[in-house]
């Protein structure tokens, strides 16, 4: 299969959802008929899921025993593939070069293929815990849960969600990286993209740190670790919840900041030329129809915005 054929062809795309919906141990008997109908349909898909399965092993395995969830990641603790690996098997199996994967990773976020929830690009997920917690997933979010006696655990691999967390006697520990949030109950939000992690305070109290010690969060409060350093700051709770019904808020926020947010609603690639991404606007904006926000941006500031095959995106100064 050339790359021409695969970015022609959904096939490939549809073995790595299923794939991931599988692993996920929450499909109902009616998707798992429809996975089954999707590889009778088309002797083709029976063909690409199978390449998909063998490149991937042991995770293949577990995919068609349709193992509970978590039992994958817990599996692979020490086989787990870094994302090249990952990269260089998917390159394998369909043929397919760097630019072709990254368009695939697009809709489906590969780096955190094997965690226990996966969101693809544009997919808000909700879970409820067996504490009777809830996590509410972003689109192109990663965690990994540990449930057993005498602990309740998150850990947040890559993207943002919100914790609402249900009182019991034993603790909640959220971790990212070396920094664990720890809370009897309460709500927070807990954010990594791109190097920076952000935790912030919606009702309750946390303590948040390294290690056994720790600074405490409370609503309203919000903590960001970034290049080394870390800050404290006061935060706009409705601004930063808004993403929960399909909207990005913007208090004279720079484009790049802006941008930035909504990327994980467009399945493509959007870039900013230099001159622009220091520019500030304010508004309400869609995450539902990200290319309608970038029109609306474009328009606003004044901006060329081109596009190519729907898929890539470049906004730039006007007279450039």
């Amino acid at each position: 299969m050339t790359a021409a054929t695969m970015l022609d062809d959904p096939r490939a795309e549809a073995a790595i959802a299923w794939m991931v919906e599988i692993n996920s141990g929450e499909m109902s008997e009616k998707a798992y008929r429809e996975f089954e109908a999707w590889l009778q349909a088309d002797q083709r898909n029976e063909s690409v899921w199978i390449r998909l399965q063998e490149s991937l092993l042991p995770c293949g395995v577990a995919a068609r025993q349709g193992l509970v969830r978590g039992s994958v990641t817990k599996r692979l603790m020490q086989r787990r593939q870094s994302r090249r690996t990952v990269l260089a098997s998917l390159a394998g199996v369909f043929g397919i070069g760097t630019a072709g994967l990254a368009l695939t990773d697009r809709f489906l976020p590969l780096n955190h293929i094997l965690a226990d929830q996966v969101t693809l690009t544009a997919q808000q997920k909700r879970l409820t815990l067996v504490d009777g917690s809830e996590l509410v997933l972003s689109p192109r979010t990663a965690v990994d849960l540990q449930y057993e006696p005498g602990l309740r655990a998150m850990r947040l691999l890559d993207g943002k969600v919100l914790m609402r967390i249900a009182a019991r006697s034993v603790p909640f520990h959220a971790q990212v990286e070396d920094v664990t949030l720890n809370t009897e109950a309460g709500t927070f939000l807990v954010e990594r993209r791109e190097g920076v992690l952000t935790l912030s305070g919606l009702e309750g109290a946390a303590r948040v740190g390294r290690g056994g010690a720790g600074d405490g969060l409370s609503r309203g409060e919000q903590i960001e670790f970034a290049g080394g350093r870390v800050r404290r700051r006061a935060f706009d709770i409705e601004s930063a919840t808004a993403w929960l019904d399909g909207l990005l808020v913007a208090k004279d926020r720079p484009l790049g900041s802006i941008v930035d947010g909504i990327r994980p609603y467009f399945p493509g690639v959007i870039r900013l030329d230099p001159a622009v991404t220091s520019l500030h606007a304010t508004g309400v904006f869609s995450l539902v129809n990200p290319s309608d926000t970038l029109d609306a941006l474009a328009e606003s500031l004044g901006l060329s915005i081109n596009r190519i095959a729907g898929y890539w995106v470049t906004l730039r100064p006007r007279d450039s």
